[in-house]
């Protein structure tokens, strides 16, 4: 489902000990964070402390995505040479800097994890052509980085710079019907801030959102949720639509319902649905 993956903590991948606080949380899927959130120094030693981890039992109790080093480099495919003999135990691998869609073919020839792709679009050459990468047939989902996006464009890491890039990364996932995970809130101490740009995102059409410590992780839930009133809304409106045979156009406390809203509903009902 499209929403399974609402919310996505990032571990940092020489933190591996902390694996039995996070997964106390009701995260949906943990990011083991190879790249950014590992220092240079224990680069090396992050892929093996996470084999391990597979090895002694499979100690994931969530669904495991893998961010690697970036994929062109020595460091990234020893990164995925390493991970490889456990493909089937890790959800999907996390690309940084896909520029296009001939470097992603290029690459995904190489590498054992084909069909369980998910490309990281952060930088301006990778928004220009996010719909022919999302178009890829080993793509399962989008991945928009923020950070590394404003500081290629040299622009604010806020709302109103992103809007555009973000837009057109939920409208390619769209197209190719594939989930999308946005950028986590980076102010840990601005949880309001993170409920409003988890809500906004979502409105967008983004079907989940990272996130950098398990504070965050209720707040992104709840966002995603729909609320008590809008559940009903959606079966009321499904209801009197399914009425008239599911087809047409009918009104249903002064709004007019046809078949879009009767989507747009049915996918709200799937947001509140429990992925576990």
């Amino acid at each position: 489902m499209l929403y399974r993956f609402k919310s996505n903590l990032f571990v940092p991948g020489h933190k591996m000990h902390n694996l039995e606080d996070v997964q106390r949380t009701d995260v949906n899927a943990l990011i083991i964070d190879l790249e950014d959130g590992c220092p240079d120094d224990l680069k090396k030693e992050a892929p093996e402390d996470l084999i391990n981890n597979f090895k002694d039992g499979n100690k994931f109790s969530k669904p495991v995505f893998v961010r690697v080093n970036d994929p062109i480099t020595d460091l990234g495919r020893e990164d995925i040479d390493l991970i490889s003999d456990y493909q089937e135990q890790i959800e999907a691998i996390i690309l940084p800097k896909i520029q296009s869609f001939d470097s992603l073919a290029t690459l995904a020839t190489k590498i054992a994890f084909e069909d369980d792709l998910i490309p990281l679009i952060e930088t301006p050459r990778a928004v220009a052509t996010v719909d022919e990468i999302a178009s890829f047939k080993g793509v399962r989902g989008l991945f928009f980085g923020a950070a590394d996006f404003s500081a290629g464009l040299k622009a604010k890491l806020a709302w109103e710079p992103l809007l555009y890039a973000r837009s057109k990364v939920a409208i390619a996932a769209a197209m190719y019907d594939l989930f999308t995970i946005d950028a986590p809130f980076f102010f840990l101490d601005d949880p309001e801030g993170c409920e409003q740009e988890a809500i906004a995102v979502k409105n967008m059409g983004f079907t989940g959102k990272a996130c950098i410590h398990p504070s965050q992780v209720d707040i992104i839930n709840k966002a995603f949720e729909p609320t008590k009133e809008e559940k009903e809304e959606a079966m009321k409106v499904l209801k009197e639509y399914e009425k008239i045979g599911g087809s047409g156009v009918i009104k249903v406390d002064g709004k007019m319902v046809d078949e879009p809203i009767a989507e747009a509903m049915r996918l709200r009902l799937e947001l509140g649905e429990d992925d576990d």
